[in-house]
């Protein structure tokens, strides 16, 4: 396994939609080893999550842990649906806009559809902070950085942020954690 280098905000690889990984692909040993890296990397920079277009590779990937009980989570071609209609506001940050937190609102639930590491099909509702996390993450893979979803006058430096707290009130407290870099 080996690290991938993190792209920054700025770099175009962020900001193009990504392309699909074609299902024969998956399981190749040049894809399983993309999964390897991309999760060893995820873990060397404490992140909850982190998607194919962070380590400059414009594939619908990401791989996540909202649970430290099931473990990581890989998402091949993810499609999010919301469900119902409420949304709340939370403090994101992110391994690609080191050091900068912000408001963000999001879908409060979602219905996720996506293939799993090992090409099977793979259903689940998410809700709360892991619903959060995984929204994060698949707006990678539209191109699209928290900061831009971000409320503008609530983005701080993280030494200002955890020296005076959010500077803009979140619906939730709980959403304000701050458990490293999605």
């Amino acid at each position: 396994m080996s690290l991938l280098k993190v792209a920054h905000m700025g770099h175009p690889v962020l900001r193009k939609v990504a392309e699909p990984v074609d299902p024969a692909d998956i399981p190749t040993p040049a894809f399983q080893q993309f999964c390897d890296d991309l999760l060893e990397t995820m873990h060397e920079y404490d992140g909850t999550g982190l998607a194919a277009p962070q380590v400059h590779v414009s594939s619908r990937v990401v791989v996540l842990v909202v649970d430290d009980e099931i473990g990581p989570m890989f998402l091949i071609n993810p499609v999010i649906t919301p469900k119902g209609r409420r949304k709340r506001t939370g403090y994101e940050g992110c391994l690609s806009v080191p050091n900068l937190r912000g408001k963000v609102e999001r879908w409060e639930s979602i219905r996720v559809t996506a293939l799993q590491r090992d090409g099977k099909r793979l259903a689940f509702d998410a809700h709360g902070w892991a619903a959060r996390v995984v929204q994060h993450e698949c707006d990678h893979l539209d191109g699209t950085l928290y900061v831009d979803r971000a409320d503008p006058r609530s983005l701080a430096f993280l030494p200002e942020y955890r020296r005076h707290g959010p500077l803009v009130p979140s619906d939730e407290d709980e959403d304000e954690t701050d458990e490293g870099e999605e």
